[in-house]
């Protein structure tokens, strides 16, 4: 033999060799319509050992800026909540534990029809594919293992029990067969049970509303919202802003931002709860693929990058966000210093910008005139008390967003905010359209159709949220 024809031998043998494997498990095969799943159990042992994020699992805070698949970060207190409950629980059920892998990286080989739409199959992932990514459950696995690494090698009678425990119980494993991030970032808010996701990572997660859409355009183009929605908790916050080589720089909520860019879109202050803000949203973009003849992704972008250019031009005007466009002021010292720097302050500026809208004004004009307003919380002027005592309030905004108190360890008086409140905020923006409309050229800011088109009143002319329309 040649060593040309000993050398196709061989890779003729390496071809017929078979990738070493990751894992292998027999399990059930069903549909969740157009998406594969498998089903299989693990002990808890196992699982602590093997599917763990040491190991064969992934997992990752989720990223507003990746299109990889990511989750909610992870609650200490929460999995020790868990852990603690194994410890001493005689039935530790943990439920089922969901993960996910693309669908080409299992190889699955039929075993037997089991009926009702479900085969016994024999699952193989080779070591050449990634791990699987968590998509519910991390919290729980956490707990598995922390409890594990406790009892593993302990001869303490307690622990000997919760090993034995370990040893005898099994969770069921499901592997979603998928690996389009958008979609399992929808199923993974759907089931969201055991722990409520924040409505802040909700807004990024979940692009199957046009608001959540809407809003994280406009978290991710405008200089004043872009790094500096919050979405995760502090912690992992500050350690995922590490990775990218930044400071943690938490400026407002991401439900904030999503928020304040439906009302500046034309919602304003009717959006009683988040599906009617979705179907007042739907109804301004379906009027604007009517009229301009376009679809609703570019309407939609188009919307954002009007809101953007908005809230840009707001960023360079109003006292406190042109001090940190400057960068001479930080996202903290902005709060601290800024009522606009709580979510309610920036419901304020974003509904009066959009009755400016609404009733064809010009929104740069009507942001030049709220610069003026005294936005700073140490912003105050000698007033009386009901005693007729002297006392200090906020030049503007006291009993909207400012209540002004007396702070006897400092003898001064201190005004901070009032709250996040509907009532709140309405008040305020109620007070700046009065204040706007009696500016020469913006009357029609503090007209009683105004307040109706903004949803400040109702169609009666009562002030407070409008009542819902009736149907059929």
């Amino acid at each position: 033999m040649t060593p040309k024809q000993s050398s196709q031998v061989d890779l003729a043998l390496l071809q017929q060799l078979e990738a070493p494997i990751k894992f292998q498990k027999i399990g059930t095969l069903t549909m969740a319509g157009a998406m594969s799943k498998i089903s299989f159990s693990a002990t808890y042992k196992e699982i602590a050992e093997r599917f763990n994020f040491e190991r064969l699992l992934s997992r990752r805070d989720f990223d507003v800026e990746s299109e990889q698949a990511g989750n909610r970060d992870i609650a200490e207190s929460h999995w020790k909540k868990i852990a603690e409950s194994l410890m001493t629980d005689d039935r530790p059920f943990v439920g089922t534990l969901t993960v996910a892998l693309a669908p080409d990286q299992v190889e699955i080989k039929n075993l037997s029809s089991l009926g009702e739409g479900a085969e016994l199959v024999q699952a193989t992932v080779r070591e050449s594919a990634p791990n699987p990514i968590t998509e519910d459950g991390q919290h729980r696995i956490t707990a598995l293992l922390d409890v594990w690494k406790r009892v593993k090698d302990s001869d303490e009678p307690e622990h000997v029990r919760v090993r034995e425990l370990f040893e005898n119980s099994s969770a069921t494993i499901e592997m979603l067969l998928e690996d389009d991030s958008e979609k399992l970032a929808a199923i993974f808010v759907r089931m969201a049970s055991t722990r409520r996701i924040s409505a802040s990572l909700i807004a990024v997660m979940d692009m199957s509303t046009l608001q959540n859409r809407l809003g994280t355009y406009v978290m991710n183009h405008s200089q004043l919202f872009s790094n500096r929605s919050a979405y995760l908790g502090a912690k992992a916050a500050r350690t995922l802003a590490e990775k990218k080589g930044r400071e943690y720089d938490d400026l407002y909520p991401a439900a904030a931002v999503r928020n304040a860019a439906a009302s500046i879109a034309g919602v304003g202050l009717k959006d009683r709860t988040p599906e009617q803000r979705e179907k007042l949203l739907e109804d301004i973009v379906g009027r604007r693929v009517r009229e301009e003849k376009k679809d609703q992704a570019t309407v939609l972008e188009d919307i954002g990058r009007e809101v953007v250019a908005l809230i840009d031009y707001a960023y360079k005007r109003l006292p406190g966000w042109r001090e940190m466009k400057r960068e001479v002021l930080s996202s903290r010292e902005f709060k601290d210093l800024y009522l606009h720097g709580s979510a309610a302050g920036l419901y304020t500026i974003a509904n009066v910008v959009s009755a400016a809208r609404q009733q064809s004004l010009s929104p740069q004009i009507v942001i030049e005139e709220l610069a003026k307003l005294p936005w700073r919380k140490d912003a105050l002027r000698p007033a009386k008390d009901h005693d007729g005592e002297d006392i200090e309030v906020h030049e503007f905004f006291e009993g909207t967003l400012a209540i002004t108190t007396f702070d006897s360890r400092r003898s001064t008086y201190r005004s901070g905010p009032a709250g996040g409140t509907r009532s709140v905020y309405n008040a305020a923006i109620e007070k700046v359209l009065s204040h706007l409309g009696g500016i020469e050229g913006l009357g029609a800011l503090g007209t009683g159709q105004c307040a109706v088109d903004l949803g400040l009143a109702s169609e009666t002319g009562q002030r407070g949220r409008p009542a819902g329309k009736k149907t059929a």
